[in-house]
């Protein structure tokens, strides 16, 4: 198994509020994840720092091994972090409105477990298909779910792509989480939401399956993002299960 990642201010943006980080626990189970400032508040790079570190810090301490624990771990940790952050936000005066989204995943022999909340993605790329796993947790979306607006009057709604689900801000912080097949030559990306803004998913798979080595391809999943103009900060995670350097 490899990991590569790379993040990017993008180029209509001064700082970067993305953070992106790999941990191991100690039964040698990899957890990856992304997290994504909210950029209408005041410290996101803070919200957002604080989120890979301290679920990678305390990924890093447990010995869990099967996938039931893991879902309990993450919806408590979760609820853990949001504390964090408010916290943090009661502490000091200019940070007392961050918030950050995040994606996660969670690597076993065959399955991956994937949480989020917000607009940050996970995809995974199988059988030459590359398909959106996570839900962006947004105005449209949740009234979808709900029924409360039919597709059409939900792609005309104003806010339409506003976050809904985040980490800080208040007490409501609720995970999504799915569980999927992950084996042989599968791949994982993770994502804020800059990058695809800018390319569809077609180029993101395109550039996955290049003939180089995982770095290169992370690294030009920014470089095409920022070639287009990328108005927002972008992050590219992979993990490819095949531990050949230059798979396509």
């Amino acid at each position: 198994m490899q990991v590569a990642f790379h993040t990017d201010s993008g180029v209509q943006r001064q700082e970067n509020q993305d953070y992106v980080g790999g941990f191991t626990n100690q039964a040698g189970r990899l957890m990856v994840l992304v997290a994504d400032g909210v950029t209408s508040t005041h410290g996101g790079e803070v919200a957002s720092a604080m989120a890979v570190e301290h679920f990678g810090h305390a990924w890093e301490s447990t010995t869990i091994e099967a996938i039931k624990p893991t879902i309990d771990w993450l919806k408590h940790t979760t609820l853990v972090e949001n504390q964090a952050i408010l916290a943090a936000g009661h502490r000091f005066d200019d940070l007392k409105h961050m918030a950050t989204t995040l994606v996660i995943a969670i690597i076993f022999d065959d399955q991956i477990v994937i949480g989020n909340l917000g607009d940050s993605k996970a995809f995974l790329l199988q059988d030459n298909q590359l398909k959106q796993v996570s839900c962006d947790h947004n105005l449209k979306n949740e009234l979808l779910k709900t029924g409360t607006l039919s597709q059409s009057d939900a792609e005309n709604l104003p806010q339409a792509n506003s976050v809904t689900r985040y980490l800080g801000v208040d007490d409501h912080a609720e995970i999504e989480i799915g569980q999927y097949p992950f084996t042989a030559d599968d791949m994982l990306f993770l994502t804020s939401d800059g990058i695809t803004k800018v390319l569809d998913q077609s180029t993101i798979q395109q550039i996955m399956q290049e003939a180089t080595t995982l770095d290169m391809r992370a690294y030009e999943l920014i470089a095409a993002a920022n070639r287009h103009g990328a108005p927002d900060n972008v992050t590219a995670l992979l993990v490819s299960r095949n531990s050949e350097e230059d798979t396509k």
